[in-house]
């Protein structure tokens, strides 16, 4: 998709193609009835495309103001209700908040109050349903150019082509005011600089804006060659010191990759403003948040498919894995039954001594590895007998072959759960019942180890959650060395 960045000035609208974050095409068009018209025809053929409005203008008005601090909807109301107090004849306007000052907050009302130059470009590219991504202010946007510079006073004097001199001064990195002042192709912007920048100082003057010791840092975006005209025309004085930057090295602090030509700074702002937005309101807004409600359905949609693709492979791992573990059990069936075949050599005829063999054999195998569940069910029930409020929910029980938790090979591990019912809250208790719940199962000739008691009562144990228990429950492991 296509972006269009439109640069409006009171004479004319600049019109850029941006690809990849560089301009790849330009036309300019009148700010005019004609030149809307004809912005129109150009649009015919740029349907799938964004667009966004950088605006150059003299008529920006900015108010600083310290206002009560207020929660987030509280601020949200009081906010509109003084952008409609101040400007209620303009859509276009904003209230930015500038840090704390005090208890109170600072905030910058601003807005364009010549929305004419602005509204039949804004309404052009609705109803050729082209989304406005958003409208920014030049002069915004300089708080983005000066950056990282700290000074407590500034002055940044910019050079855009189709306009003028732009002069924005800044108090602690905020704007505190900018002017516009309109170059016409038969004059000088270098003698514009000097006349206008010598007012500026004089207006700063009379606000007793400049500060009463130290210099004030005055920026200047000109080329070399303009950089050398200017040195010899202006000069610095105990409170005002100037300082020269290059346009190309502004761009490569900036990020802008692009081609600078003379001293124009505009191509550093189109730059900056990306997704930013100053003065566009939610009607203005409109298709570019639709655009994005349904670029989020479709990644959404696409993450859910990726899910399920994602599931679906980890399924049929698992169906791999179980296949293969289905192989190798089948495989050790098969060597069981060989071995079985080898013991038992085919005969015709009544049952030969070398079967009973092998089927005393494979009885004394099945003893040795599972012992049979009643003996050790009879040994449990004696244990538990003297103790009715012992009662069960799980036994377990296997071999110990192949088991690191035993040095005993042949002993059965006997695994039993249970809990303290019914229970009345008295937890030495119930950890009594259980000790001696464990000292019968010795008695049976079993080794007992008790892995949890209803209530740890170790010193490092920590008592943290145990109130308010309505169970008692408990766990303990028995080892029994089975007698041939």
């Amino acid at each position: 998709m296509k972006t269009l960045k439109l640069f409006i000035g009171d004479k004319a609208c600049l019109v850029m193609e941006w690809k990849n974050g560089l301009p790849a095409w330009r036309a300019a068009f009148q700010n005019s009835a004609t030149g809307v018209g004809q912005f129109e025809a150009y649009l015919e053929g740029r349907k799938h495309s964004t667009a966004s409005i950088l605006v150059d203008l003299v008529e920006e008005d900015y108010r600083q103001e310290s206002i009560p601090h207020l929660g987030l909807l509280d601020r949200k109301h009081y906010l509109a209700k003084k952008l409609v107090q101040y400007y209620r004849h303009t859509p276009f306007n904003s209230a930015v908040f500038q840090g704390k000052e005090g208890k109170n907050d600072r905030v910058l009302f601003s807005a364009m109050t010549s929305p004419n130059l602005i509204l039949p470009w804004v309404e052009l590219l609705a109803k050729k349903r082209i989304p406005l991504t958003g409208i920014c202010s030049v002069a915004l946007l300089s708080e983005k150019l000066i950056g990282s510079i700290h000074a407590t006073h500034l002055m940044l004097l910019s050079f855009q082509e189709g306009t003028g001199l732009r002069q924005s001064f800044f108090l602690n990195g905020r704007l505190n005011f900018s002017r516009l002042t309109l170059i016409r192709p038969e004059e000088d912007p270098l003698a514009v600089l000097r006349v206008e920048s010598a007012r500026a100082y004089n207006y700063l003057h009379a606000l007793n804006l400049l500060p009463e010791t130290g210099v004030i840092p005055v920026l200047v975006l000109c080329d070399e060659n303009d950089s050398r005209k200017l040195g010899e025309m202006i000069e610095d004085t105990p409170s005002v010191r100037h300082v020269f930057i290059d346009p190309h090295e502004a761009a490569r602090r900036t990020g802008f990759r692009g081609g600078m030509a003379g001293s124009d700074a505009l191509p550093i702002f189109l730059h900056l403003q990306g997704a930013a937005n100053h003065y566009g309101n939610g009607a203005h807004r409109h298709l570019n948040d639709l655009r994005q409600l349904r670029v989020a359905a479709h990644f959404l949609s696409a993450s859910l498919v990726a899910a399920g693709l994602i599931l679906a492979a980890i399924d049929a791992s698992m169906a791999i894995r179980l296949h293969r573990k289905a192989g190798i059990l089948e495989a050790r069936s098969d060597a069981a039954m060989l071995q079985y075949r080898k013991l038992v050599p085919p005969e015709r005829g009544a049952e030969s001594p070398q079967k009973m063999k092998a089927a005393v054999m494979l009885a004394q195998i099945l003893a040795a590895a599972y012992p049979k569940p009643e003996n050790l069910l009879s040994l449990v029930s004696r244990a538990l007998e003297p103790f009715p409020t012992v009662r069960m929910n799980r036994i377990s029980w296997q071999t110990s072959r192949g088991k690191s938790f035993v040095s005993n090979p042949g002993e059965v591990v006997i695994d039993i759960e249970g809990e303290i019912f019914p229970f009345d809250g008295n937890f030495r208790a119930a950890n009594e019942s259980v000790e001696n719940f464990c000292s019968e199962l010795g008695k049976t000739g079993m080794t007992v180890q008790k892995i949890k008691l209803p209530l740890n009562l170790s010193p490092g144990a920590s008592l943290v959650g145990k109130t308010g228990r309505e169970k008692a429950d408990f766990a303990v492991r028995a080892f029994w060395k089975r007698v041939s």
